[in-house]
């Protein structure tokens, strides 16, 4: 909860999930932007695909997330401004917002799922009871698996999606929080 957070905690969620992949795109802006120019004054029309990553915390928020959904939403608005400063480079900047996904992030807590960073343990996983929970509120009744989700990148990934640009697909399988 936003009361127990701390500036660190806050900030490292702003740094993984939208500060890096703005660094991620700004370096590969020049690339971008000059080799699209080129093709353009040979008269070819290369379509280009960027996938951001965004969640359902992002977009609907969620208790207890304030750093995460807070940088998940930062990365919707880099993404829908991204899609109108390089539509124009042929370019479709685009996001998918997922829900829960089978990963090792939201297996279900156990004593030994934690990772070290920084010297640190921290915890990984999901309550078994809250997973219980949204997969029964979910329209489909279950999470989704990683085969899913990388379902929905690959849409647009590939040409089906050579007219669609700022947009976010939510791959949730219908739960929203």
């Amino acid at each position: 909860m936003i009361q127990k957070t701390s500036d660190e905690q806050f900030l490292a969620m702003l740094d993984i999930h939208v500060v890096a992949p703005f660094r991620l795109l700004r370096a590969a802006s020049d690339y971008l932007r000059e080799t699209a120019k080129q093709e353009i004054a040979a008269g070819q029309c290369v379509m280009r695909k960027v996938v951001n990553i965004t969640s359902i915390s992002g977009t609907d928020g969620n208790p207890g997330q304030a750093g995460y959904a807070a940088g998940k939403a930062g990365v919707i608005g880099l993404t829908k401004t991204l899609a109108k400063e390089w539509g124009r480079y042929n370019v479709n900047v685009n996001a998918v917002g997922f829900g829960l996904i089978q990963t090792r992030m939201t297996q279900p807590l156990s004593p030994d799922g934690k990772i070290n960073l920084g010297g640190k343990d921290i915890p990984i996983g999901v309550q078994p009871a809250m997973l219980e929970s949204i997969a029964a509120e979910c329209p489909l009744g279950r999470i989704g698996t990683p085969e899913e989700a990388a379902g929905a990148v690959l849409f647009f990934c590939s040409p089906l999606s050579d007219y669609v640009t700022g947009e976010v697909l939510i791959c949730s399988g219908g739960f929203h929080f």
